[in-house]
């Protein structure tokens, strides 16, 4: 037991603290519960998140040593990602596809297919900070979405001017069965390019009462396509690994499997897709409302709203240049090829402090689950992913779901993650992200950390009984370091 309680420190905790660690363990279940939430109630005064750092964006170019085509591809996928979507090709301001006028107005249409209900009417609109792939910017991209072509859209109750832009989920449905779906904030009712439709925002504030309304926020596109090429066999055995360690402080993670072929899910937070062409397939589909050859069927089938050719975005057969796949390719499928090699974010050089917490973040616990990084495929994939195989992932994440209890569950199930389960969130590029957790509720990193904890629960209304965070040891470890040790880490982290 006393290994159990100084294992991450080895040995160097005072004799105070060991005898606090020892009590709470002997202690009943409930005892040593409160016991910990005491200890976890206040965050040392003289610990604070240093918050985004500074200077230029570590992320948003392409990999190094791409292929001649590699990077045109790459370049025209980036073009893909910041076209401004209008409801039908004869709708659009601008031929679809060209450049916008330097000086046009900022709701003018260069491509097509926004569908009756949607999220955002532009790829990068959620995706632009510290730099176009990344993740919900400082000004909430919702208010201006909301008007554009003169839609009479109101921004729902849960987006804030300076907060996270965010998705929301029904948890049930007017049965009581589960629903668990995105249902979009926007419609395009009003707009210029769709006059006659009439199509009513959801009322989320009845919703809420009615079914329960989960969040989620963008997470960031970096260095997708390095994650896409890390094999199952490095995810199992990193899975794996230390199976004493992970006993001992309680975690246990499970991968999340796809139904069709029972490989690992990787992508969304809740590790719900396994590769990223059908991540951007899914994000037209649901986020714009763009349907397209994998998912070619509207949630709003309505022709008055929806008014281009069904599905909207395909691969082009008329007077398409055949020699050049720029031309052929549908805007989602050169948007996958946009995040397929986009780089990684990219860390600053470690301070002293910086230094000292990583070592602490290992010590403690942390990297269990943060895995500091897993290996590509060795052999290159074929003629397009040469600058994919062989290659280091700094990801921070082992890519698998873990009990995160009911502090943190949104009581959505997708796939083999349930109510409580999530995708541990790689950490890359944490030095510049502004808003934490799946649904945004913290911009502070302290906050985000000590928000893992979470004792288990009993079933309440339509919430089953949860079991306790994977992450509590973890935190607990983490909250028992001294004040000084605890700002090493979060100095870390803001390091990625």
């Amino acid at each position: 037991m006393k290994e159990e309680i100084v294992e991450f420190r080895a040995g160097t905790r005072c004799s105070l603290r060991w005898g606090l660690g020892l009590a709470l363990l002997l202690l009943p279940a409930s005892r040593a519960a409160a016991g910990d939430r005491e200890e976890l109630r206040s965050s040392p005064p003289d610990v604070h998140d240093p918050g985004p750092r500074g200077g230029a964006p570590g992320a948003g170019g392409p990999l190094p040593h791409l292929a001649d085509d590699e990077l045109k591809l790459f370049n025209e996928g980036l073009f893909r990602a910041t076209e401004l979507e209008a409801t039908c090709d004869s709708c659009s301001d601008v031929p679809p596809g060209t450049a916008i006028p330097p000086g046009s107005p900022p709701d003018t249409t260069n491509s097509a297919g926004l569908g009756g209900r949607f999220n955002s009417d532009q790829c990068v609109a959620c995706h632009s900070h510290p730099a176009l792939g990344g993740t919900s910017p400082a000004t909430n991209p919702s208010f201006a979405i909301a008007g554009h072509k003169g839609a009479t859209n109101v921004v729902p109750f849960f987006e804030s001017l300076h907060g996270p832009t965010r998705e929301v989920r029904f948890r049930f449905n007017e049965d009581g069965t589960r629903d668990g779906s995105v249902h979009q904030k926007f419609t395009v009712k009003g707009r210029s390019d769709a006059p006659l439709c009439q199509l009513e925002q959801p009322d989320f504030r009845a919703a809420e009462e009615k079914y329960g309304l989960a969040f989620r926020i963008p997470t960031p596109l970096f260095g997708l396509g390095l994650v896409d090429s890390i094999p199952d066999i490095e995810i199992r055995a990193h899975l794996n690994s230390h199976p004493e360690r992970k006993a001992r402080l309680g975690i246990h993670g499970t991968p999340n499997l796809v139904g069709n072929n029972s490989t690992i899910g990787r992508f969304g937070w809740k590790a719900q897709n396994a590769s990223i062409t059908v991540f951007a397939g899914e994000a037209y589909n649901v986020e714009m409302g763009i349907t397209n050859e994998l998912f070619p069927i509207s949630k709003t089938e309505d022709e008055t709203c929806n008014l281009g050719a069904e599905p909207n975005d395909v691969t082009r057969v008329d007077d398409a240049k055949f020699d050049d796949p720029r031309e052929i390719m549908a805007d989602w499928l050169m948007f996958s090829l946009f995040t397929r090699f986009l780089d990684a974010p990219q860390p600053v050089a470690l301070s002293r402090s910086a230094e000292r917490g990583f070592h602490l973040f290992e010590e403690v616990g942390c990297s269990e689950c943060h895995v500091p990084s897993m290996k590509t495929r060795p052999a290159p994939l074929g003629p397009l992913s040469k600058a994919l195989a062989g290659k280091t992932v700094n990801l921070f994440s082992d890519l698998v779901v873990h009990h995160m209890g009911a502090n943190l569950a949104d009581n959505v199930i997708q796939g083999g993650a349930g109510p409580d389960q999530f995708r541990s969130a790689p950490l890359w590029g944490v030095g510049q992200r502004l808003f934490f957790l799946h649904d945004g509720r913290t911009g502070d990193l302290q906050e985000a950390i000590r928000a893992h904890y979470s004792p288990a629960s009993e079933a309440h209304g339509r919430d089953p009984a949860y079991p306790a965070s994977e992450a509590n040891q973890v935190i607990l470890n983490y909250a028992r370091l001294s004040s000084t040790e605890q700002q090493d880490i979060l100095d870390f982290l803001r390091s990625l």
